[in-house]
């Protein structure tokens, strides 16, 4: 399968975007109480989305805990583990990685995370996510996004990515993470909202490209991106790292250093990260114990609601 570049919508977040409409909601979203499916809710802050997604984060470490299943920190949470021993502070999201075996072991255990009717597992493999990993949703909440909107992503959540074998050869590496973020882009160009874009460029060209992608099914891209990151097994390469959702080849790890977990607080529990967290970090953002300027502090560009009697 071919897959050729389409325009990338980089989306900036941030948390606070008066005057949108939840798409299931009858209030105006100026306004802290509104009707979502019939359920009376209450708008949250940063900080209220932070507590509620440890909450998510805790069940979630409780399984891998139950079950001996591997996971590390990722991403911006790693970082705010580091540099901040938690969230970053206009941080609004949680992100973990797990070797594939590891994921898929907790892909097994969904039905028991729904128990409680509180959460809910989603992931391509569970056919209920159209995104190449899994995500855990509070089902007590709802989103509503600025720049995407896809049937699948309802409620605040954390990000669970499957990190996947990679070969010693770099220019291999490079072509491998070539074909997993062109297809990543049209994934996202296809669930891009109409009429809303950071420029006037974006917001009239979107409908145009979401026509060229539309005969493109979720589920091909999908499979496609699924099957590239299974390629190479995690055990059988000295390196690793997380194709699904990456940034690209900076993503590789060396297997044997990253897999020798430490904990490291975050917010008041004690959590997985890989063992060569500098190094990981360093390819990512360079000198990471820097604070970024004000003006690259964002957040996901989305409001939140929670049921005020669960």
């Amino acid at each position: 399968m071919d897959i050729y570049f389409v325009m990338d919508y980089t989306l900036f977040y941030k948390n606070n975007r008066p005057g949108a409409r939840h798409p299931d909601g009858k209030a105006d979203m100026n306004t802290d109480i509104m009707t979502i499916d019939g359920k009376e809710m209450r708008r949250l802050d940063l900080h209220e989305i932070q507590k509620r997604e440890l909450e998510i984060f805790k069940v979630f470490t409780g399984i891998c805990e139950k079950y001996g299943i591997r996971y590390y920190l990722a991403g911006g949470t790693l970082l705010g583990a580091v540099r901040h021993h938690g969230f970053i502070p206009w941080d609004d999201d949680i992100d973990v990685n797990m070797p594939r075996e590891d994921y898929d072991k907790l892909l097994a255990h969904a039905d028991e995370i729904a128990e409680s009717g509180d959460y809910k597992l989603a992931a391509y493999e569970l056919g209920n996510l159209n995104y190449p990993f899994a995500k855990i949703y509070d089902l007590h909440t709802s989103i509503n996004k600025l720049y995407d909107d896809d049937e699948t992503e309802r409620n605040l959540w954390i990000d669970i990515f499957p990190m996947d074998g990679l070969p010693d050869d770099e220019r291999e590496v490079r072509r491998i993470f070539k074909k997993t973020l062109t297809a990543r882009k049209i994934l996202r160009v296809k669930q891009a909202k109409l009429g809303e874009g950071k420029t006037a460029f974006r917001r009239t060209f979107k409908p145009l490209v979401k026509a060229l992608c539309r005969p493109i099914s979720d589920e091909k891209l999908l499979k496609y991106i699924n099957d590239v990151c299974r390629t190479y097994k995690v055990d059988e390469c000295s390196y690793m790292g997380g194709i699904a959702n990456g940034y690209g080849p900076q993503e590789r790890v060396p297997r044997r250093p990253y897999l020798k977990s430490v904990m490291l607080p975050f917010e008041d529990i004690k959590v997985s990260a890989p063992g060569c967290y500098d190094y990981y970090l360093k390819n990512l953002y360079g000198d990471y114990m820097q604070l970024p300027p004000e003006d690259k502090r964002v957040t996901h560009d989305m409001e939140v609601f929670a049921e005020t009697d669960p």
